[in-house]
């Protein structure tokens, strides 16, 4: 729980990451100023009580209204679409965020960044230490940007690099990797061993109040990553039993490195389709995001199983008629 008599900025605050975070705060007291582009979007949060302020990352002078006072900075936004695009959000309204809450002197700015700035040609053992190689990725590519920007600012500053975050409300890893595994069976590629990153988001919010309150945070970066990692069958089959089935279809790998292979060729330069034949491989080898780091210098480990967490997951999934 953060103590802090001064309001935090929650940026990105209708997103399923940052809404999650901004009302976990709220219910523990804090005074929550969310950031929002859509009074539409936002209504959950002001039904909660929270100051709710509009504008875009990308928009300096409403940054720095919006800063203005805070004693910390969560910056959870993401930008989607093409490069162009995601490079305004991902790197353009960082540096704005982040320039706003350097002259606030806020007491420390949260960066939320993700483990595909590493990547996909690896395995094994992959550390905060581990070099940035985000590929063709648009998504990866802005965001190690957005990384390096903070890392070489001057204000006390954490990132945080989470994996694949699931839990209600999380659109693609539990919405829709839910509606692949009510297949039955459930087509994938390959036998299911290779290695997946699910992560529940309140393991992610858990973290990011953690490292905002630790001064062993200061000045870090840390993965949040499930650490050792399961694999794909054992996640996906957790969502398939919820349907009464545990039958996987394993689709041949050739065919798709082949389609990876013609996309290599025609795919203009910035886009996650050049990344395919790395893909492809990436989802069946063996890799570990490791998590030593946090546990050893702030004292956190994600607490949430995947028993659990796909649990927490049902009353949502029905919600939304997925699941009867």
């Amino acid at each position: 729980m953060l103590s802090t008599d001064a309001p935090i900025l929650v940026t990105g605050a209708t997103g399923f990451l940052g809404g999650a975070l901004a009302l976990r705060l709220a219910a523990d007291g804090v005074h929550v100023r969310a950031l929002a582009r859509s009074a539409r979007k936002a209504a959950f949060l002001r039904e909660r009580g929270i100051e709710v302020v509009y504008g875009d990352v990308t928009d300096e002078s409403a940054m720095q209204r919006a800063v203005a006072g805070c004693g910390i900075v969560f910056h959870t936004v993401a930008g989607g679409g093409t490069y162009a695009q995601q490079e305004v959000v991902n790197v353009g309204g960082t540096r704005s965020v982040l320039d706003a809450a350097k002259a606030a002197k806020v007491k420390r700015f949260v960066h939320v960044s993700t483990v595909s700035v590493y990547g996909y040609n690896r395995r094994g053992s992959v550390t905060e230490q581990t070099a940035f190689a985000p590929g063709a990725d648009p998504y990866a590519i802005t965001k190690a940007a957005g990384d390096r920007l903070v890392q070489s600012s001057d204000i006390d500053y954490t990132i945080i690099r989470p994996s694949m975050i699931y839990g209600a409300g999380s659109v693609n890893w539990t919405g829709n990797l839910f509606k692949l595994a009510r297949l039955n069976p459930t087509p994938f590629i390959g036998d299911g061993s290779g290695s997946v990153f699910p992560i529940h988001v309140d393991d992610v919010v858990d973290l990011l109040i953690t490292a905002a309150n630790h001064p062993g945070a200061a000045c870090q970066s840390f993965n949040c990553a499930p650490d050792p990692s399961p694999t794909w069958r054992e996640f996906i089959g957790r969502y398939s039993r919820l349907c009464g089935h545990d039958r996987w279809l394993k689709l041949p790998a050739l065919p798709f490195y082949t389609l990876g292979g013609i996309a290599l060729l025609v795919a203009p330069r910035h886009t996650m389709a050049r990344d395919l034949p790395d893909l492809v491989s990436f989802i069946q080898r063996h890799l570990t995001y490791k998590m030593d780091k946090a546990r050893d210098l702030i004292g956190w480990s994600p607490r949430i199983d995947l028993d659990a967490g796909i649990v927490s997951c049902i009353p949502w999934l029905r919600k939304q008629g997925l699941l009867s």
